[in-house]
């Protein structure tokens, strides 16, 4: 019986283990989480402006594995040895067969203890939940993002839609490193979402640190202190800490460069945020659709290995991505075509509404856009 590894239960994690489950191979399928529940991270900003409910961005883990009649560990993994083929726990070790490494990214704060200790993370359901926790408070006046990307100017956008429909005026801004927002991605989105944000009254700072962190107040590239600021961290993520030690080749963000197989080596795989994956001289972004289709690879090449077939190299499908903004003036490119305002908002929650798992969750999540539309 071959025994075949999951670290991690994200989009990646899940999409491998269905495709391994009931395989008729006698496999014995494992899946390790620190968590007991998987997070549908793309809609996390609009839990705070639409009023979405966290609780239908989660699924039981046990439940699932369950269904799938795999093994399921409730437990951080903390070590790798990829030569002696071990995963190892706090309390235990377990020899593999296959490995596929599926841990997914946490918040990066790039060893800034005070951001540590007073900023709000917004990488989980429970971020969300504190996040919504301490808007509810009304103590704050300022609210500082810090980070320009995809999340940053999501929950900026949410953020004003919270205080609109509350009838506050509050200050927002986004302070980011680089000359602009959203990184990469081309001019005209840029500056679509740029001027988007303007018309919202959110302030762009670009070029711009954050140089120092209190409690409620917040120093940005020696401006006055902002008083009664709540700091929303959201600058880049990393790779798991066991990722670290691993002796392999990684990116800047401890992404491990895996071959057109995504393999590290013949028994280790690895997929979705955890992967940095080469195409066409250039390397694939984090997002859903290629996590889910990096970890189906990932197991059918494990199963092709096992056969003694030859591996199927992994080849991406771009179906394009959204910049979803909470005044419906959303931007993006679908299928190499731009989508832009309202339309573009609709595809985002439709992509959601599909890729959410559980009826329920469906459900529910259709009904709370229903009862709390943008403006």
């Amino acid at each position: 019986m071959k025994k075949v590894m999951i670290i991690g239960a994200g989009f990646a994690g899940l999409s491998a283990a269905r495709r391994l489950s009931g395989r008729g191979l006698g496999l014995k399928v494992t899946l390790f989480d620190k968590k007991g529940y998987s997070d549908f991270l793309p809609l996390l900003p609009d839990c705070i402006g639409r009023g979405i409910n966290p609780q239908f961005l989660i699924c039981d883990i046990a439940k699932i594995c369950r269904q799938l009649k795999i093994n399921f560990i409730k437990e951080e993994v903390v070590s790798v040895d990829l030569e002696s083929k071990h995963v190892f726990i706090s309390s235990a070790n377990y020899v593999y067969d296959y490995l596929i490494i599926a841990s997914g990214s946490q918040t990066n704060f790039f060893s800034n203890q005070a951001a540590q200790n007073y900023a709000y993370a917004l990488n989980n359901t429970n971020d969300a939940k504190k996040i919504n926790e301490a808007l509810v408070s009304n103590k704050f006046e300022h609210f500082i993002v810090c980070g320009g990307g995809y999340t940053g100017v999501e929950a900026a956008a949410n953020l004003w839609l919270y205080f609109k429909k509350a009838g506050l005026e509050k200050k927002i801004i986004i302070v980011e490193r680089a000359p602009s927002i959203l990184g990469p991605l081309p001019d005209w989105m840029k500056i679509y979402a740029q001027d988007n944000l303007k018309s919202m009254g959110i302030e762009v700072l670009a070029n711009s640190v954050i140089e120092e962190i209190e409690e409620d107040k917040v120093r940005v590239s020696a401006r006055p202190v902002f008083e009664k600021a709540m700091l929303i961290w959201v600058p880049g993520v990393r790779t798991a800490d066991f990722i670290q030690n691993l002796p392999v080749e990684k990116n800047p963000q401890g992404r491990i460069v895996v071959d057109e197989y995504l393999r590290v080596n013949p028994r280790c795989f690895c997929a979705g945020d955890t992967a940095f994956f080469e195409d066409k001289n250039n390397f694939l972004r984090m997002a859903v659709q290629f996590a889910i289709n990096e970890g189906n690879q990932a197991a059918v090449n494990i199963i092709r290995s096992i056969k003694g077939l030859a591996l199927e190299k992994f080849r991406p499908l771009d179906l394009g991505y959204i910049i979803p903004l909470a005044n419906n003036k959303s931007c993006g490119e679908v299928f190499g075509f731009k989508a832009k305002g309202r339309l573009a908002t609709g595809l985002h929650f439709m992509m959601c509404i599909f890729r959410l798992r559980g009826l329920s969750n469906r459900r529910g999540l259709i009904r709370n856009l229903l009862r709390h539309p943008a403006l």
